[in-house]
């Protein structure tokens, strides 16, 4: 009797590697819930700063990084080392190795990546950490344990989880306020740098309001590159209340469902994802009527897609959508969407005038 063979076929042998593959992508899903959390907890930690402070191009080991913890437990090397393992293998961070002396172990150096820099506190970059304890902040996650159910039941899922919607309780709760707060001003200064090296739409402007401007951040960045420009910040009182003061610039509290200040043109910077399509609309018509015959609303937002793509532009807009879902109660839109909100308000053109990092669009709304 013939000898049997274990022989797999080419065709074969590359099915059972697609379906590998596929099985560990679907375990990659299951657990997605533990990047996040080593991420918040080395930001915490002060990891990037550490690893900053050791230079340009430097690798450092666990060893080195845990000894600048304010720690005595003699845990704390091997366990951040696994946790800084889980950062090389998303690519956060660099990983080489080198051999230890007696030649029976590996050491590993980590380095900051381009993309690391961006959690350094106070980087030169600017710092999404702020963004990352807010994102990660328990009366955020609180909301989304409860997604399905929102799905089935509707209405506003923050307001249903804490009793209040999600601006209510920053007026309730001052550390989530200032979290909040130092979040948007550091998203804004990103975000504004890029849009400032771009877009030439504020060089004829005497007048400007910042509709939603927080706490002058984003206005203040206008004004320093066009300190002609008279700049009023407009938010609700207790938010301009502990705005700083800024050259060129004057607070005035008020609600953008009622009025807003008269000016040459109106920027409304991340703030209409925040509502639904009839509130957008009410406060777009308040911005048609604080405008000349020739004035110009500024709309700078997150542009989704229509389709969406495998792209990180695309699922980052996905990812602050369902965000969007579930904090505010709002959504992002495609430019389609803005185009039927402007004319519902009024507007008789709508011009995208530029785009940011491929996210942030600048569209020009007109009379």
């Amino acid at each position: 009797m013939a000898a049997a063979h274990n022989t797999v076929t080419p065709s074969v042998a590359g099915d059972q590697e697609a379906a590998d593959d596929t099985w560990v992508q679907a375990m990659l899903f299951a657990s997605s819930h533990v990047f996040p959390m080593v991420l918040k907890a080395a930001a915490r930690l002060g990891v990037f700063d550490i690893l900053a402070r050791a230079g340009p191009g430097a690798r450092v080991p666990a060893a080195e990084v845990a000894s600048q913890l304010a720690t005595q437990s003699s845990e704390a090397a091997p366990k951040l080392d696994r946790m800084l393992r889980l950062l090389a293998s998303h690519s956060l961070l660099s990983c080489e190795v080198r051999e230890r002396d007696d030649g029976r172990a590996v050491e590993r150096l980590y380095g900051l990546t381009p993309a690391a820099r961006f959690f350094v506190n106070e980087g030169e970059e600017g710092s999404l950490a702020s963004l990352l304890e807010l994102s990660l902040h328990p009366a955020a996650q609180q909301v989304w344990l409860q997604l399905d159910d929102h799905i089935l039941k509707g209405g506003n899922q923050f307001k249903k989880v804490h009793g209040i919607s999600i601006f209510e309780y920053m007026d309730s709760d001052p550390a989530f306020n200032n979290t909040f707060n130092k979040a948007m001003a550091s998203m804004t200064s990103i975000i504004m740098r890029k849009i400032l090296e771009i877009y030439r739409g504020f060089e004829d402007l005497t007048t400007l309001v910042d509709v939603a401007g927080g706490t002058g951040k984003c206005l203040n960045m206008v004004i320093s590159k066009y300190p002609s420009i008279k700049g009023i910040n407009f938010d609700l009182p207790h938010v301009v209340e502990s705005a700083p003061s800024y050259s060129g610039i004057q607070h005035v509290g008020g609600s953008m469902f009622s009025t807003i200040p008269n000016a040459d043109a109106i920027m409304i910077k991340d703030t209409l994802h925040n509502w639904n399509d009839e509130n957008c609309i009410k406060v777009l018509k308040n911005c048609y009527e604080a405008l000349p015959s020739k004035g110009k609303a500024i709309v700078i937002d997150l542009v989704l897609p229509e389709v969406p793509g495998a792209s990180l532009e695309s699922m980052y807009a996905s990812r602050l959508d369902n965000t969007m879902l579930m904090q505010p109660g709002g959504q992002e839109r495609t430019e389609r969407e803005f185009r039927a909100l402007a004319e519902a308000a009024g507007f008789s053109d709508l011009k995208v005038a530029c785009a940011a990092s491929n996210l942030w669009m600048v569209m020009e709304l007109y009379k």
